[in-house]
């Protein structure tokens, strides 16, 4: 299923919610898809601290509630596409920070392959690797970053 398959289906399940970023001429420049999930902390080799950081409440938590960035695509066969992703991230921070005006909510997690150059590329932008445990079997990778106030 493609990217935009899954998009399509998402939003009109009321899963998640895509956006597009245009240009004057309506050409989609980028998107992003945004949800929310309930992320565990099974595996994860964090302090009771960054645990209570990230959960708002208790040391103990096993799960947080949080934002997920489901997607995050440019338009590259738009030639000379001015589009960041440090644009891309301040939309989505934009939305989020409106939702929790309305609902609360703190943190913001996007998963991604175990790959140097996308996690370094995201750390770069203020996300913070979430440790996993050595035995764990998963291929994602999980980051985060505080909700930021526009």
């Amino acid at each position: 299923m493609t990217s935009s398959t899954k998009a399509i289906r998402f939003e009109q399940t009321s899963n998640a919610r895509t956006y597009l970023i245009l240009n004057d001429s309506g050409e989609i420049l980028a998107y992003f898809s945004l949800s929310f999930k309930e992320l565990t902390l099974d595996n994860v080799k964090i302090s009771k601290t960054k645990r209570q950081q990230l959960d708002g409440i208790s040391r103990k938590a096993e799960k947080i509630k949080v934002f997920l960035i489901e997607q995050i695509g440019k338009n590259t066969s738009i030639l000379d596409n001015p589009i960041s992703l440090n644009f891309i991230l301040n939309e989505i921070y934009a939305v989020l920070s409106d939702v929790k005006a309305l609902i609360g909510g703190r943190i913001i997690i996007l998963e991604c392959e175990d790959n140097k150059k996308l996690l370094d590329l995201y750390i770069r932008h203020g996300f913070t690797l979430i440790e996993i445990e050595k035995n764990s079997s998963s291929t994602l990778r999980t980051l985060y970053i505080h909700i930021i106030e526009k």
